[in-house]
This record gives C-alpha cells, structure tokens and sequence, in this order.
C-alpha cells in the first residue's frame, strides 16, 4: 500500500481523478448509446463502453477499500483481493472483445491498462502497483473526455432520429406524415402550433384535422378559400397559409402528408397588384377619353378654320362688290365673273390638309394641355413625300406612348445627311412587360417606309426607343 504513504494532496487528487472518470466514463456511455443508426459494430462498442464503466467503478470501490482498510488494520481484507480480480477480468475481456470483434487499435489500449491489475505486479515489482494504478486512473479520465467529445461531435454530424426531428422543427413550413387512417407518424411544431391556433387544440388525428381544414366550423377572424385543390386559411394574426394533402409511397407502403406553407407575402403582394391593375384600366380608360376629346378638339378646330377661311375669302369678295355698288359702277356681267372666279378655289386650298409642321405644332400643343411634354430637335425633310411619313409616325408614336405606355416625356430628334433621312423617338413611359406583336401601329409604320426602302427598329432596354431610316436620292 505505498500510495497510502502518499501526501494528502495527492490522495485528494486520486480521488477526484476516481471521481471525474466515473463522470465521464459515464457521458461517453450514453453518447455511445445514442449514435444512429444503430448496427452491430456500434452496439458492441456501446457494450464495450458499459464494461470499462463497471471496471472504473470497480476501481473506486478499491480505493474505498484500501482508504478503509488503512484506517482499519495494516492488512489487506479479502474484498479488495477479490476486486482486483474482478477489475482484471472486466477490463481483459473488453480488450480482447474489442480485438476479436470490432478489430481496433484501441482495444489495445484497454489490456495495457488491465496490467497495472494483475496481482503478480504488487510482489514482484514493490511498490510499482500505485503508480501504474495512478497511471491507469489518469488514462482512463483522459479516455473518457476525449471519446465523449469525439462521440458528440459524431451524433452532430451524422443523421440521426433526433436530428431529423429538430430539423424539421427549425423550418418555417408546417409538416405532418402518417398512416391511412391518420396515425401521425411526426409531426413538427410549426405544424403543432397552426393546429392550437385553428382548432384551437391539438389533434391526434390527421384525417380528422384536414376533415376540420375543408368543412369546420372556424373561429371568427378566419377565413377558408379553395385554391387548385388546395386549402386556403386566412388566420387572426393576418398571415396566410395553403394546405396541401399528398400521398406518399414508401417500401410498398401509403403515407400521407399534410403541408401547409406560409404564402402571407405573395398573397399580399397578389393584392397590391390587382389593386393597381385595377388604377391602371382607370387610368388607361381616362387617358383613351382624353385622346378622343383631343381629336373631336382637332376636328372642331378644322371646322373653325374652315368657318374663318370662308369668312375671310368672301367677305373680301363681298366687300369689293359693295364699293363696286357704292361707287354706282354698273354691276355688268364681267365684273361678276372677276368676283366670283377663284373662290372655290381658295376654299379648297384651305380646307386641304395642313403642312406637316403645322400638324406637329397642333400635336404638341395638344397633348401640352394634358402635361405631355414634346421636344422636337431638328427639321421634317424637305422632300414632303418624306416629310408627311416623318410626321405620320410622330403622331402615331406619340398617342401610342402616351395610351399605352403612360409617358410624360416624349424626344423627337430628326436628322438629315446625304445618305438619307433618320428619325429617332424616344418616351419615358412604362416598357412592355412581353414582347412586341406588331399590330396596326408599328406594322402601319413600316409599311409607310418600306416603299422607299426605309427601315424601322424598336428598342426597349432602358426606354423605349423607335428609329426610323430612310435613304437619300430620287425616290
């Protein structure tokens, strides 16, 4: 019994160390117990890990025993005989079970620390057996703590039920799995907590509870909606959920799965959008009524001019025939005939249409009236073939930016070299959400063009963008 001659501090440490290993001996037991899945391998080690704590406890009981028998007699009762032999017999057979079966280096380990155990050692190598069993306590804590932290950094890595289990209770979408008759098999609890707050319980049922999702009685602030064969809850806390119901097939097996996925945000966002679909037909009705006022209003005022111009054309004829009168000139047939030769003709010519500058400035002051700005850089061509096209396609971009695209800001810019004329119009308004189908407008437009062999490209990247090329020379 050297150790006993051992300082106290070092015989309170011994204990401790007894202390600790039993703790931790105890930690890796468990942890080793937990590991998924579970095969053969695994659980020869679990019982291998059960074995060592039974020999450490066998240890403690040992040092009880000799700290008892110190305080007692100077002689070793048989118990503590016995326990050596016991501790010996555990820890032999863990190592050589290990060896035979699992085949790791580290059953090795384990029968080294079985020799500090064989009663040989304390008569043939005095006072050796203390310090190989300090030696071996050491071991076996050092042991405990390092497998346990190894065996817990493996359960965290690898699936396992409980694994499993958090993760799906970490997600944001509501899932339940079970049998056909509505057995749940797991359930997670965001799944848990839409039931509470639905039905204001906890099922037991899943067949019951989607029964309760399609035809319950809800609490009030609820609201049930039918989409694609879905379920569509409307909660008390203004959120929004689908439910879903699928069928799952597992080893030849039928499962059922219960979903429900929070769609608050898209339904929100779902609403704003009709509701500004519904501002934009409004709007888009306002502005086909203003353009319609707009063209009566052009309509009226070429009615007017033409009122004016037949004012002006014959009160000038009038008026020479009245100072013809007052003058007592005799109103022979010749001087009718000057007076009269030439009206129809001045009528004509200002009931024609108006130059194309005089269109664009109309235009320009028109969609003013309505806050459409339009700025014109450069001038129509001087051929009026050219010209009139020109001026064509600016009124028909313009009413189509503005109805269409809901612009406030249209740029003209005309352009002439001797290679040809261009044509570039440019709006801020809204681009198109599809591509372009070229219908009446932009198919009308370059029909005008092609006899000349003009081209026509459109653009929408950053804005919207028509160009108009037309060559040079005779046409």
């Amino acid at each position: 019994m050297w150790f006993l001659s051992w300082p106290d501090a070092l015989k309170y440490i011994l204990t401790l160390m007894l202390a600790f290993s039993v703790l931790s001996q105890t930690i890796l037991t468990i942890l080793s117990l937990l590991r998924y899945p579970r095969s053969y391998s695994l659980l020869l080690e679990s019982i291998m890990e059960v074995f060592v704590l039974f020999a450490i406890v066998v240890f403690t009981l040992m040092h009880g025993q000799m700290i008892h028998s110190y305080d007692t007699t100077i002689i070793a009762p048989i118990a503590y005989v016995v326990l050596r032999s016991v501790a010996f017999v555990l820890i032999t057979l863990t190592g050589l079970l290990l060896t035979a079966i699992v085949r790791k280096p580290s059953s090795l380990f384990i029968i080294i620390l079985s020799f500090p155990l064989l009663p040989f050692l304390e008569s043939r190598l005095t006072g050796s057996f203390a310090y190989l069993f300090f030696a071996a306590i050491l071991l076996l804590l050092l042991r405990g703590i390092v497998l346990s932290l190894r065996r817990l950094k493996e359960i965290r890595s690898r699936i396992s039920a409980s694994s499993i289990k958090n993760t799906i209770d970490s997600i944001h979408t509501a899932v339940l799995f079970s049998e056909p008759d509505g057995l749940i098999l797991l359930i997670n609890e965001q799944m848990l907590r839409l039931m509470n707050a639905i039905s204001g319980k906890l099922q037991r049922n899943a067949k019951e509870f989607y029964d309760y999702l399609i035809s319950g009685e809800l609490e009030p602030g609820m609201q049930r909606e039918e989409f694609e064969d879905q379920i569509l809850l409307h909660l008390p806390d203004a959120t929004v959920w689908i439910f879903s119901l699928s069928k799952l097939k597992i080893k030849g097996k039928d499962y059922f799965q219960l979903a429900a996925t929070d769609i608050t945000r898209q339904w929100n966002l779902t609403v704003e959008l009709q509701r500004q679909e519904a501002e934009l037909k409004v709007k888009s009705e306002y502005l086909r009524e203003s353009i319609d006022n707009l063209q009566l209003l052009s309509g009226e005022r070429v009615v007017r001019n033409a009122k004016l111009r037949a004012h002006e054309v014959l009160g000038q004829r009038l008026s020479l025939l009245l100072r013809s009168i007052h003058n007592g000139d005799t109103l022979d047939h010749n001087l009718l005939n000057s007076l009269s030769r030439g009206i129809l003709d001045d009528l004509k010519a200002e009931q024609s249409s108006p130059s194309p500058e005089e269109e664009l400035d109309g235009l320009s002051q028109a969609f003013a009236s309505i806050g459409v700005s339009i700025n014109q850089e450069g001038e129509l061509p001087s051929d009026e073939k050219i010209s009139r096209i020109f001026a064509d396609i600016i009124k028909e971009s313009v009413t189509n930016a503005v109805r269409h695209g809901f612009a406030t800001e249209i740029s003209v810019k005309i352009t002439g070299e001797e290679e040809g004329h261009q044509l570039m119009i440019i709006n801020n308004g809204d681009l198109p959400s599809r591509p372009i189908i070229e219908g009446g407008g932009i198919g009308a437009m370059r029909n005008m063009v092609e006899p000349y062999s003009g081209e026509l490209d459109v653009v929408f990247d950053q804005c919207f963008a028509l160009t108009v090329k037309v060559p040079g020379g005779e046409m």
